[in-house]
């Protein structure tokens, strides 16, 4: 299934109290989609991480990553009372009110011991003396062994006392993601032109591949505009070298775009011919308007779609208004937004 399914598959899982298991390869987003989730379940209540007793106005968020846990770290260590009784001493890790999300992930990268551990508070609610509060709810993710990613084969008891959601990566649902995640436009538009190298991952090379993940930290590294003549580097050391070139030739068609100026202030500019200089004038011209001033703003978001809205599909201006939604939010009290939600109601902008 894609993100977006999985996402509505987790709500469905936790709203009939079972614990949803997301399934999938190294790198996909399994992380976000909870985090997602997290964020739309909270409503207005603020999110806080690593709080074991969330007040009332807040929502909790604990996320253990398995692999690097002991089994004491959870389980506690064992002592003896003064009434001889054996009995664990918690390390306060644990909620204890309130509500909120316990996140085990990497969970087939921890240890046999600690997944026993962790298998009685799914299957229980309960680990020894502790109890998991009743407002708490358990998320786990992990890769599957075939990834290779230091994954061991998941227990049976785990798949039996979890709903497995397999989900593979989507390049419509990450981009609408990215578009509200200040993703660089010039990535955005090297997926939306070839979407293909959005995820790219064989479990026997050991070298940089391309993955959402590895993307959204070139675009970390790229908007910190580092020198030119060492950007490919950077970018051959996120993707892996065969992404990297087709990415730089991608960013050289920057060089052949039309005058950006002109088309923001409505002057009269040939229209563009080519799939890729299409993308790449888009990416341009996201750049340009994130930076105007207010008094320009909505001008030139209405000159710049106008020039795009000539292209030959309605694709080339939802990519733009989505990728310059999550930068300037303020475009979308515009006339020239609203005429164009209304134009392509049917798609989803």
């Amino acid at each position: 299934m894609k993100p977006s399914q999985a996402l509505l598959s987790i709500k469905a899982v936790l709203k009939g109290s079972n614990t949803p298991f997301l399934l999938g390869g190294t790198g996909i987003g399994k992380s976000a989609i909870v985090r997602a989730y997290v964020d739309d379940i909270a409503e207005d209540r603020k999110v806080v991480v690593d709080k074991i007793n969330p007040t009332q106005n807040e929502f909790g968020f604990i996320d253990f990553r398995l692999s690097l846990y002991e089994s004491v770290d959870l389980g506690g260590l064992p002592y003896i009372n003064d009434a001889n009784e054996q009995k664990r001493a918690f390390l306060g890790n644990l909620p204890v009110s309130g509500e909120g999300i316990l996140f085990f992930d990497e969970y087939a990268q921890a240890s046999n011991s600690v997944q026993a551990v962790c298998g009685q508070l799914l299957y229980e609610g309960r680990i020894g003396d502790y109890s998991l509060p009743k407002g708490w709810r358990t998320i786990c993710a992990g890769n599957r062994a075939t990834d290779r990613a230091g994954s061991n084969k998941l227990p049976s008891h785990v798949s039996d006392r979890c709903t497995m959601v397999d989900f593979e990566h989507s390049p419509d649902d990450w981009l609408a993601w990215a578009s509200k995640n200040d993703i660089c436009p010039e990535i955005l538009g090297f997926i939306s032109f070839q979407p293909e190298w959005l995820h790219d991952f064989n479990a026997k090379v050991t070298t940089p591949q391309p993955s959402p993940r590895s993307w959204v930290r070139l675009s970390d590294t790229l908007k910190c505009n580092p020198p030119k003549e060492i950007v490919q580097l950077l970018v051959q050391g996120d993707v892996g070298e065969t992404a990297s070139i087709e990415f730089m030739s991608f960013l050289s068609l920057k060089n052949d775009v039309p005058n950006l100026q002109e088309i923001c202030e409505g002057g009269d500019v040939e229209v563009v011919d080519s799939g890729g200089l299409m993308y790449a004038t888009v990416c341009a011209l996201v750049s340009v308007i994130k930076e105007a001033s207010d008094s320009n703003l909505h001008d030139y978001f209405s000159n710049a779609l106008d020039y795009i809205e000539k292209f030959p599909t309605p694709e080339f201006g939802i990519f733009f208004v989505r990728s310059l939604v999550g930068a300037r939010s303020d475009i979308v009290d515009s006339s020239r937004y609203g005429e164009f939600k209304i134009k392509n109601q049917d798609l989803e902008v």
